[in-house]
């Protein structure tokens, strides 16, 4: 197995993107000095979130999954709502982070999501598409859609406060698919209908 490729993004606000495989040391040593962490994936991404929310559990993190519709279809603002009433049920705090794990629509959400939160909180994303990769995770384009169109509602990320992990979207695909959202780890974390 070859070293990851480490390059720091020179910014006015400078952060690191990780480029390999076997990144999960690398992933969970991200979320140093957080108590909570809460990541969003996609429906066929279950197995990889749960190995990364074990991962994180082993090291004392609080981490809840919490799964959001596939594409397009989860870059609306029910969903959104949805996120961040997960995030007030689970306690998160400014001094702990959400995670993306997934393509596009997945980074876009979840950036919008965190910068949004308690005026942004830490993010780090795990992108397995090409287009997640440079558009939202290291672009920093995230927003939701309207009725009137595609990403007319938009906040750029805290970059300060944000992280990207790069894995080749082959690794990172199930062939599992779970029911969609609204869907948390946690009963408590699940809304009632």
């Amino acid at each position: 197995m070859t070293e990851p490729v480490r390059v720091e993004v020179k910014t006015a606000s400078p952060y690191p993107v990780v480029i390999g495989r076997g990144l999960l040391g690398d992933l969970v040593a991200e979320f140093d000095g957080a108590r909570t962490v809460a990541i969003f994936h996609q429906p066929p991404l279950a197995e990889t979130a749960e190995a990364v929310r074990a991962a994180l559990a082993e090291k004392g993190i609080d981490a809840h999954r919490i799964e959001i519709p596939d594409a397009e279809d989860g870059k609306d603002l029910a969903v959104a709502g949805f996120c961040w009433d997960v995030l007030g049920r689970i306690g998160l705090t400014r001094s702990d982070a959400i995670m993306s794990l997934g393509g596009g629509a997945a980074t876009d959400l979840t950036g919008f999501v965190a910068a949004t939160w308690m005026r942004g909180v830490k993010v780090v994303h795990v992108p397995t598409t090409l287009l997640a990769m440079v558009d939202a995770a290291v672009g920093g384009k995230t927003g939701i859609n309207t009725e009137a169109g595609k990403n007319l509602v938009v906040r750029s990320t805290n970059r300060e406060r944000c992280s990207s992990i790069s894995r080749r979207s082959r690794l990172c695909r199930t062939t599992r698919s779970l029911q969609a959202w609204p869907r948390s780890s946690r009963p408590d974390s699940s809304p009632t209908r």
